[in-house]
């Protein structure tokens, strides 16, 4: 099965495409789709739609993975911005009959790492261990956490149809 993580975010969304066979994940892609200051709001939403709309024609993702949103109460706007970039995600799994799954932040981490209150750049190294290379960013090292979450929850749920 193919899945996209999908690390959102207005100036850099990073994303990885993955190929999940088992418990076994393989990278097949790192990308990171970075806005220009100078365009308008609406144009950076257009343009990570164009550019990820690209990606998943492409690889034809099973599975388009995401974070919940989470906002420091010191900056509210960010939560109103990011949510809108999650839109247009949202929107292109719909309009690609591509199931859609989200964890917290701190969820993804600790399936990743162990831990859930890490910083980036341990995503970062944690990415590069996995990954046996260097990861292009702390987006895409956040990107492949969220596949990582979702192939210990398929793990999970799994189990619990066997048990049943």
């Amino acid at each position: 099965m193919i899945v996209c993580g999908i690390d959102v975010g207005l100036q850099v969304c990073g994303y990885c495409v993955c190929r999940v066979q088992s418990a076994k994940v393989q990278l097949i892609k790192e990308g990171e789709i970075k806005t220009a200051r100078k365009q308008t709001f609406p144009e950076k939403l257009e343009f990570i739609y164009i550019e990820l709309e690209k990606e998943i024609e492409r690889y034809k993702p099973k599975v388009i993975i995401l974070e919940k949103l989470y906002s420091h109460y010191r900056h509210p706007t960010t939560l109103g911005i990011l949510a809108q970039v999650r839109g247009v995600v949202v929107l292109l799994s719909k309009k690609s009959h591509t199931d859609l799954f989200e964890y917290a932040p701190t969820r993804a981490r600790k399936a990743f790492l162990g831990k859930g209150s890490v910083n980036s750049s341990q995503v970062k190294k944690m990415a590069e261990n996995f990954t046996g290379g260097e990861v292009k960013s702390i987006h895409t090292a956040d990107a492949l956490s969220l596949v990582i979450a979702f192939v210990h929850e398929e793990k999970v749920r799994n189990l619990k149809m066997i048990v049943q």
